[in-house]
């Protein structure tokens, strides 16, 4: 047994703190015992519920399977895409991203990041792919479109319940030809 090895021993049969870890010893009362339990299991909880938007992007995104989108929604999910409006119930939803990727087949949303809190993660996107079907109104323009986006999804029970999709539209338009503004060069 090296040193190491034996101070983190002694410190496991005594209750006192190496470093910025403390051991819980024979000593320890029950409150410190169920206090790391509980931290653990809100971190846990955080990580599922991101590991379920990642699998989400992965698989109806990247993967272009609009139609899987039901098996990570609830029901009754909403999607709040701003002025383009609400989409309610998970089957609309699975419409709306099978229209998507549908239109643009190629589509890739590389993640930037992705943070939790409780049942609720935020991801930070940048979308990039071809435009070969009409979207959002939107006549099939075969240009390459990118834009950046940063979603927050909320979950229950292990689903997503709630997306607020905040997407840079204004780049999606000038990519397509539709719209360009006076100060996009």
């Amino acid at each position: 047994m090296n040193k190491w090895q034996r101070i983190a021993l002694g410190a496991a049969l005594t209750g006192i703190a190496v470093g910025s870890l403390t051991v819980a010893g024979p000593s320890a009362n029950a409150q410190s015992k169920t206090a790391q339990p509980a931290a653990l299991s809100a971190d846990w909880k955080v990580r599922a519920n991101e590991a379920v938007v990642e699998a989400f992007e992965r698989d109806v995104l990247n993967g272009h399977h609009g139609d899987h989108a039901t098996k990570y929604l609830t029901a009754d999910m909403q999607w709040h895409g701003g002025t383009v409006g609400t989409v309610a119930g998970s089957g609309n939803v699975a419409g709306l991203m099978t229209t998507v990727v549908t239109s643009i087949p190629d589509l890739h949303a590389a993640q930037l990041d992705i943070f939790g809190q409780g049942d609720e993660v935020v991801v930070r996107l940048v979308v990039t792919g071809t435009q070969t079907g009409p979207l959002l109104g939107i006549p099939a323009s075969g240009r390459a479109v990118r834009w950046d986006a940063t979603d927050l999804y909320r979950l229950a029970n292990g689903r997503i319940a709630e997306e607020w999709a905040a997407e840079d539209f204004t780049a999606f338009l000038a990519g397509t030809g539709t719209y360009k503004a006076p100060w996009i060069p």
